[in-house]
């Protein structure tokens, strides 16, 4: 019997799929979080909006 997430929506996408979204959402943050990093150390106001 397979455990049901319940934080997850029930979906047919397999399991490595949503591996691999997991993999790039954290990506995308760290991205994220270096590019605002970044512009920070050279006085400049971050506007970064991320693309879905």
């Amino acid at each position: 019997m397979k455990i049901v997430n319940k934080n997850e929506p029930n979906t047919n996408i397999s399991e490595s799929v949503l591996f691999l979204l997991r993999g790039a959402k954290k990506r995308r943050s760290m991205a994220m979080a270096k590019a605002k990093m970044i512009q920070g150390q050279l006085g400049v106001t971050p506007r970064l909006v991320a693309v879905k």
